[in-house]
């Protein structure tokens, strides 16, 4: 495995065509140059010729350049930064944007960098967004310049939020500065000032659903989709926040919910033990260890499993006695494969299809989409009076100074604060009466 620059054998003439040659893993490169040089005169060990060789200023000039070349491209292979590809590419004297327009650099080269495909998804947006722009459906990498950038950014922030311009461009930043470390383009992204779009008011109108609001909601259901995503929100809220994923991916978690109280395996009715789901937020990192004996979290949990059969399970061909095909992809019938659905999550179609339903149901009948869950929940902690330290462990906040401030002997007894906390705001909150409140309506609809 390597690369250098080799004489071919000698030509009539008495000189020998120089050529490099990159070798890895039985795969080969060569790409020949146009420089002729006597055998004699070549000094291998350095690329150079002798300078009492013929144009030797000249000739060892263009060797530098390409040494200088093969040896970075052929780090950056070592390292990792190249493919076997991009090497040959760069060791050819071009660059990707000869054979690889901007969205194959995002198929060949970021999408492997994401294990997220809802992250990946959102370079996707962006780069349909340049597309649009430029009233094309290909760019170049070569032609991602500044200047192209900036033609960009005037036609976005004429009909564009400030938020989806600063987005754009932050992505497409990142994207550009790849490329550049690559060194498959000549120059990095460079943020102009007259890209900069205004920010709003700093004031932010927190949206949160009040239980009164709730309460109130709850008569105007008129479906079982209805009752699911009102279940749903309530989860949310008593689960500190969790949001759609978090309930998709939550058999996952590490949990002690289903550990026997004695030692034939037995679970008390009125068992003391506390049951906890340990989740970790992929916004900070943060372990939230969130108590599941804490009411109506499991009623919640297995009211909602009993309707989700009821819509989600393979319905009985009345004729053939088999059951149909449709409907059989998201139900599940066991927890170990899902609480409450069964799909992967990075399927953002899949996901999306799911979740629409009951997005549209929440925001008709809260006014306020699901996310704000969390928001409800931090609004009635604040009311509440819960200490700072209190509430970032609640919501999973990322504070590295927390831990810091307690000894060995006394981290159990904040985890102590805060599962007294969760159930303060639950109390508040009133949610075992907004719950009843949901499954009354749910029997008066005959669900």
């Amino acid at each position: 495995m390597g690369v250098g620059l080799y004489l071919k054998p000698v030509a009539k003439d008495g000189r020998s065509l120089i050529f490099l040659r990159a070798f890895s893993k039985g795969r080969q490169f060569k790409k020949y140059t146009s420089l002729k040089v006597k055998p004699s005169d070549w000094n291998p060990r350095n690329n150079q010729v002798k300078g009492t060789a013929l144009d030797s200023i000249i000739v060892n000039r263009k060797l530098t350049e390409i040494t200088n070349n093969m040896n970075l491209a052929w780090s950056l292979f070592e390292s990792g930064s190249y493919t076997w590809d991009e090497l040959c590419v760069k060791l050819g004297g071009g660059n990707a944007t000869s054979n690889e327009n901007l969205q194959g650099f995002l198929e060949t080269v970021l999408k492997a960098k994401y294990d997220n495909k809802n992250s990946y998804k959102t370079y996707e947006g962006v780069v349909q967004a340049v597309l649009k722009e430029a009233g094309t459906d290909k760019v170049l990498l070569g032609e991602l310049t500044n200047e192209f950038i900036d033609k960009c950014v005037q036609g976005w922030k004429k009909r564009l939020s400030p938020t989806s311009v600063r987005t754009y461009l932050t992505h497409l930043g990142k994207i550009k500065n790849l490329a550049y470390q690559k060194g498959l383009i000549s120059e990095p992204f460079i943020r102009r000032d007259e890209w900069k779009v205004k920010r709003g008011s700093s004031i932010k109108i927190v949206e949160t659903v009040k239980t009164e609001d709730f309460l109130e909601a709850i008569p105007n259901a008129k479906n079982i989709y209805d009752i699911q995503a009102l279940y749903f929100y309530l989860l949310m809220f008593s689960l500190r926040g969790f949001y759609q994923a978090d309930l998709v991916t939550m058999h996952q978690y590490e949990t002690n919910v289903n550990e026997p109280d004695l030692p034939d395996g037995s679970i008390l009715l009125d068992s003391k033990k506390r049951r906890y789901i340990k989740h970790r937020r992929s916004k900070s990192g943060e372990l939230m260890e969130i108590r599941m004996d804490v009411e109506p979290i499991f009623s919640l949990m297995y009211t909602i499993r009993d309707t989700i059969k009821k819509t989600h399970s393979q319905k009985i061909n009345k004729r053939t006695g088999e059951p149909f095909k449709k409907g059989a992809d998201v139900y599940s019938p066991n927890e170990l494969e899902g609480w409450f659905f069964k799909y992967d999550i990075n399927n953002t179609t899949v996901h999306r299809n799911v979740w629409d339903v009951y997005q549209k149901s929440i925001r008709r009948l809260l006014g306020k989409p699901f996310k704000t869950a969390r928001k409800t929940f931090e609004s009635y902690a604040l009311k509440l009076a819960i200490s700072q330290d209190i509430r970032y462990k609640l919501l999973g906040h990322a504070n590295p100074t927390i831990k810091a401030h307690y000894q060995d002997w006394e981290w159990d007894e904040l985890k102590q604060q805060v599962d007294e906390a969760h159930q303060l705001v639950l109390k508040e909150y009133r949610v075992e009466e907004i719950y009843k409140a949901i499954d009354n309506k749910s029997r008066e609809l005959g669900l």
